[in-house]
């Protein structure tokens, strides 16, 4: 019996895996889930993926961005106020984080002139990303953890087999109603806290002051900034009373205000003193709202409406609608 040749399965194996690591480099390149090469009008739905491939390879002059609260923005509507052609990048769960990487690689494109952005209390109380830094930068020395990645390939099934057109990119449709909100505040009064969130004023003002506001204050002047606190309902401002970080969350609200307004090219709205916030009946839980309610965003926006200024306070409006609602809900 011939004893095996050890040099030729060797050079065998080696073959087989060098054709195999071709073969995924190939599909992966060819598909580009995430759109780091080209452009294409089907995606796959995983915002902190794919955002910054769109942002490098599409057309676009605008675009909105924030949490889970922006997402149920329509570019088409943002549109036909403005005359924009505008991309959505929301994030769900937004940390200051994300914003780190995410917007002055979006920034650095040169191509937005006009900015949406929602600022939440929660983006600055949570300490996690899940952002891969590879993909928001132009070093191609790194696309190999993007070429020969499981996520990459399996998202390339995906698209392959469950492609998600634009309309609906990164949009969620829950039902809205008391009924719902009630369910969502009843939990959160039983727990002990906000899991994962720290409302010290000094965490979140340093947090602030570390991320977006730099951002946004050496951003070049040929961009505008429009920057809203979004309508989340009572019920939201009640669980953080009960918590007893209110104090601290309108404390660093005021900070972010008078920091805020003070930039030339930013215009700054408070959609969280307007009576829209004890109409139960436009919550899907305790902060996320109706789309009638997006749309009267925009709509609000673009009439320049509900404009805050450095000196304003919300403080003494929730705390008003607090003692009427909090027996209420």
């Amino acid at each position: 019996m011939d004893e095996p040749n050890y040099k030729k399965l060797f050079i065998r194996c080696i073959s087989a895996i060098s054709l195999l690591l071709v073969a995924i480099a190939v599909f992966v390149i060819s598909i580009d889930p995430y759109q780091q090469y080209r452009s294409r009008s089907t995606y796959c739905g995983n915002q902190r993926l794919e955002i910054g491939g769109i942002a490098k390879n599409q057309d676009y002059n605008a675009f909105f961005t924030g949490s889970s609260m922006s997402m149920n923005h329509y570019p088409g509507q943002v549109d036909s106020l403005w005359g924009w052609k505008t991309k959505n990048f929301s994030l769900m769960g937004a940390t200051y984080n994300d914003y780190q990487i995410i917007l002055p690689y979006i920034l650095s494109q040169g191509k937005a002139k006009n900015i949406i952005l929602n600022i939440d209390f929660f983006t600055f109380a949570r300490d996690r990303s899940v952002v891969d830094s590879y993909l928001y930068d132009d070093n191609i020395w790194n696309d190999y953890e993007y070429i020969y990645n499981y996520t990459s390939l399996k998202n390339c099934i995906n698209i392959l087999l469950h492609p998600t057109e634009e309309e609906g990119l990164y949009h969620f449709q829950s039902p809205s109603g008391r009924k719902y909100l009630k369910e969502a505040f009843d939990k959160a009064m039983k727990q002990n806290e906000y899991e994962g969130e720290n409302y010290s004023f000094e965490l979140l003002k340093k947090n602030f002051d570390n991320s977006i506001l730099p951002i946004l204050i050496n951003s070049s002047d040929s961009i505008q900034w429009f920057v809203y606190y979004p309508p989340y309902s009572i019920g939201e401002f009640i669980v953080l009373d009960h918590y007893g970080v209110l104090e601290n969350v309108l404390k660093f609200k005021d900070y972010m205000t008078h920091r805020l307004s003070n930039i030339n090219n930013l215009r700054l709205y408070d959609f969280q003193t307007k009576t829209w916030i004890t109409n139960l009946e436009q919550y899907m839980d305790l902060r996320h709202h109706s789309h009638y309610y997006n749309r009267a965003i925009m709509e609000a926006i673009h009439k320049d409406s509900d404009r805050v200024h450095s000196h304003q306070s919300s403080q003494k409006e929730i705390h008003s609608l607090i003692e009427i609602y909090r027996d209420s809900i």
